[in-house]
């Protein structure tokens, strides 16, 4: 399909400021397009201007066109637009409304009216290219965070669209999941010949599968062209936002894009290394876990965990989804019931209620939705302030400049991009100033500046003494700011220590370690990289 977007401009309801800037793209048929930006620089609203739900949905001011083979897209009924284009979200749960797997795939086939035989035959069919035919029956509560995303995808497969868009549709899994949603994208694109767009932060999975990258920022588009183009280019965005292998290709001097890992290998191999240092935390517990148990919907989804977390000492907890991660911290925090001890600075924790809990302990859920009630940034923070009583309420504005979100302050949070609101909730989190931070998948939906930013605010707390057990996929960031890694599998922590855990692993690994293992131990990002050069050049 053709897709022609010819000077497109938008405002949100109750805004004056542009969240689309005069753009113009062509997308040619059959095309795999990856678009990037930084957080709030207008990649899902694009998105949902090319699917027709802005303007007929949200609502605005909107100029210019769509058109996607020759027709208008705003000027479309649903069902002519669903024949067209789809589009499948970042949380899966936004988008599933029925309980069975074949219901939820026979709802948006029923509401555009096609017959009950054509609708049978869409729905094996869909699950059958997406390799999930024994999902068929199951329950929707019962599936992992991988298998939602992949229903999700067929889902909007059995439209037999021209076009699907996908935003940030890995943002959440782990890196199993995550290769199989890929791999099932890249068939309907490359087999079907159904233009894909991508959304995306995390792109080391997707660039060499794209035929185009778009770049944008601050609602407009600054690339649009091959990732070979944006290989050569200097533009600072690009920069940022390219995979961390092809920023080491480039400081080593390989000049054309490299195909494959086999190439930047070879180019690492007379390098110099500086010998990477670890510092050990020698500080005393803040927190013991001693063979915690825990079941959930009818089975122990922890079993028999422990470890210790020192004062400062940072954790990263990794592992596929359904391992029993987020239902560890949920215990800790005392929202389910377990057996087995807990300790908080030397006191059993299960003696202090939920709300005195919440004076020491600052916990971040998946879901930046569940901190939303009030009507702007500021309440939600003097919210949490005045609940706890706490008078200093200059900590707001400090903390909403940390997290970038200070020009936000008076707006909506639900008009927030996913990533704002995933900074919002942080910013909910850290205001309390805790001993110990539970944080469940922070850096979802967020670009590489502010992750940087957050992963030094991690650092900073760490130096304060704020104890902190982080759940995350993103391997880039745990290695980034964690002293201490456990590996978690079906509800068993199954190897524990300092970045040594990740060197020999095959998935739970960054690309950097992967490419400089070999020649040195201790290197997993491209700062680590850069630092690991000798004369540091």
């Amino acid at each position: 399909m053709q897709i022609k977007i010819s000077n497109l401009n938008y405002y949100y309801p109750n805004s004056n400021r542009k969240a689309l800037d005069n753009i113009n793209l062509n997308i040619d048929d059959g095309e795999f397009v990856l678009v990037v930006g930084y957080s709030g620089s207008g990649k899902s609203t694009l998105a949902k201007c090319i699917t027709g739900a802005i303007p007929n949905f949200y609502g605005g001011k909107i100029g210019g066109q769509v058109f996607l083979d020759g027709e208008d897209v705003f000027k479309l009924n649903q069902k002519n637009r669903s024949s067209l284009v789809t589009m499948v979200f970042q949380d899966p749960e936004k988008q599933i409304l029925m309980n069975k797997v074949y219901r939820e795939i026979a709802f948006g086939l029923e509401n555009i009216a096609l017959d009950e035989g054509t609708i049978k035959k869409r729905i094996w069919e869909s699950l059958e290219f997406c390799g999930i035919t024994d999902l068929y029956d199951r329950d929707i509560s019962t599936l992992s965070g991988g298998q939602k995303q992949k229903v999700a995808i067929a889902s909007a497969l059995s439209f037999m669209p021209k076009c699907i868009i996908l935003d940030e549709p890995t943002s959440q899994l782990d890196p199993i999941s995550a290769d199989e949603v890929l791999n099932i994208v890249r068939k309907i694109n490359r087999e079907l010949m159904i233009n894909v767009i991508v959304i995306e932060q995390r792109v080391s999975r997707w660039f060499d599968h794209i035929d185009r990258l778009v770049v944008m920022n601050d609602g407009k588009i600054e690339f649009s062209g091959k990732k070979e183009e944006a290989y050569l280019s200097n533009l600072n965005a690009i920069e940022d936002l390219i995979p961390s292998r092809l920023k080491l290709a480039k400081k080593i001097g390989i000049i054309e894009y490299p195909k494959d890992s086999r190439s930047i290998k070879i180019g690492l191999k007379n390098i110099e290394f500086k010998k990477i240092t670890r510092e050990e935390k020698k500080e005393s517990n803040m927190l013991e876990v001693k063979d915690v148990k825990v079941k959930y919907e009818s089975k122990t989804a922890v079993k028999g965990v422990s470890f210790n977390l020192k004062k400062g000492e940072v954790a990263a907890l990794i592992g596929a989804n359904g391992a029993g991660k987020s239902t560890l911290l949920k215990a800790i925090m005392g929202l389910l019931d377990y057996k087995g001890t807990i300790i908080l600075e030397g006191e059993k924790i299960d003696r202090l209620k939920v709300k005195e809990r919440a004076k020491y302990i600052g916990y971040l859920s998946q879901n930046p939705n569940d901190y939303i009630t009030k009507d702007t940034v500021y309440e939600e923070l003097l919210f949490t302030l005045n609940n706890f009583n706490i008078q200093d309420k200059s900590i707001i504005d400090e903390i909403l400049k940390k997290l970038d979100l200070y020009k936000h302050k008076d707006k909506n949070p639900r008009d927030l991009s996913g990533g704002e609101k995933q900074r919002l909730a942080l910013a909910n989190t850290l205001i309390l100033k805790p001993k110990l931070l539970l944080l469940d998948e922070p850096t979802r939906g967020i670009d590489v500046n502010i992750k940087s930013e957050i992963s030094k605010i991690i650092r900073d707390l760490s130096r304060d003494g704020v104890s902190i057990l982080l759940i995350t996929h993103d391997m880039e960031f745990a290695t980034d700011c964690a002293d201490k890694f456990m590996l978690m599998f079906d509800g068993e922590i199954v190897d524990i220590g300092d970045s040594r855990v990740l060197e020999d692993c095959i998935f739970y690994t960054t690309e950097i370690n992967k490419l400089t293992r070999e020649f040195i131990s201790g290197v997993f990002t491209f700062n680590q990289f850069l630092n690991a050069l000798e004369g540091n050049r």
